[in-house]
């Protein structure tokens, strides 16, 4: 199941050079601790015309504290030295990799050079990470036309995780133990690409939602995609026609201060189900995307993007409604992305 839905891919080949430059492909873990105070995003990644020999490897770790600021520690390679398949989940370069064992876990390990006020220091990572039965998402790809066109691929092997090992800094570590995480896999081509997303826990559910579309594109008026399960899986599919923000928190970007999110809701009724969900934020970081090769997306063209900035949050959800029938509630946490 991992290798089937959670394989590699390569752009492809009937695009010209101008778009399989924008190619980029990556695994995605988060980990948090169990007093939701600090956490972890982990990215994987390949981007670029790879066959063509015009790629380019990258780890980034960011490493998070609630009340500070983000830490970044990362490490590029030669494309050509990453090693991945079509035919499987597993990859890796000389500094990390990711690979499932037999019994479905994901190995996560690398290490990466801190940037910024980190700079000079190594980022070490060691975790296991297990994805719960039934809590997954068997993938989706989006477009594929003609040069220009979308191409968004995204498949969701872990929606519920645990995850158990280390996070070092210069040999100072964190340590997991059955932590609340998440794993997903990304690929296409993103110039000019921007998205809304989420994933959280609520008791014993587990959601995602999200929406991709090309930037100021009248695709951002199509509806969100709510995607529930419990502990037998799949439970039901909404539609809300849109994330509802509270643009009551400020954070400064490079400089520059930047209104996002404080809270959220979402609203759908399908028939006799209904479903709301409330997003309370508890914290937030922004990346500049015109300043290159970020966590997610292209720089190309982004100076022409009317929301350049990329927001990642992390709160609670509170979920409640009925589906077929029965009522459903829960809390918890969850990390969200969108643009401003």
């Amino acid at each position: 199941l991992r290798h089937d839905i959670d394989h590699f891919h390569v752009p492809p080949s009937d695009r010209p050079a101008a778009d399989r430059h924008s190619w980029g492909e990556w695994h995605y873990f988060n980990v948090v601790s169990d007093d939701g105070t600090r956490w972890a995003f982990l990215s994987f990644m390949v981007s670029g015309d790879v066959p063509g020999g015009r790629g380019t490897g990258q780890q980034l770790f960011t490493l998070h504290e609630a009340g500070k600021s983000a830490r970044r520690f990362s490490v590029t390679v030669p494309g050509a030295s990453v090693r991945f398949s079509t035919t499987s989940a597993d990859m890796g370069t000389e500094f990390g990799s990711v690979v499932v064992r037999d019994d479905g876990a994901y190995v996560v390990r690398g290490t990466a050079r801190g940037e910024g006020a980190d700079r000079g220091r190594l980022a070490t990572v060691a975790l296991v990470v297990h994805p719960a039965p039934h809590a997954w998402f068997p993938g989706v790809q989006l477009g594929g036309g003609g040069s220009g066109g979308l191409v968004s691929g995204y498949a969701v092997p872990a929606l519920r995780a645990t995850a158990t090992g280390t996070i070092c800094v210069d040999g100072r570590c964190e340590a997991y133990r059955d932590a609340q995480s998440y794993h997903d896999h990304n690929w296409g081509f993103w110039r000019r690409v921007n998205w809304e997303w989420g994933a959280a826990r609520a008791g014993a559910y587990t959601f995602l939602y999200g929406r991709v579309q090309q930037a100021d594109s009248a695709a951002a008026r199509a509806p969100i995609f709510f995607y529930l399960v419990d502990s037998l899986g799949f439970r039901a599919l909404f539609r809300p026609a849109r994330v509802a923000y509270e643009d009551a928190r400020t954070i400064v970007v490079d400089g520059r201060r930047v209104r996002v999110p404080a809270r959220a809701v979402m609203t759908d009724a399908r028939g006799a189900d209904t479903l709301r969900v409330e997003l309370d934020i508890e914290d937030a970081v922004g990346t500049d995307t015109r300043r290159g090769f970020v966590q997610r997306g292209d720089a190309s063209d982004a100076a022409n993007v009317a929301q350049p900035y990329f927001i990642q949050m992390k709160g609670r959800a509170r979920i409640s409604g009925i589906v077929g029938g029965e009522r459903i509630a829960g809390a918890g946490r969850g990390f969200f992305e969108t643009y401003r």
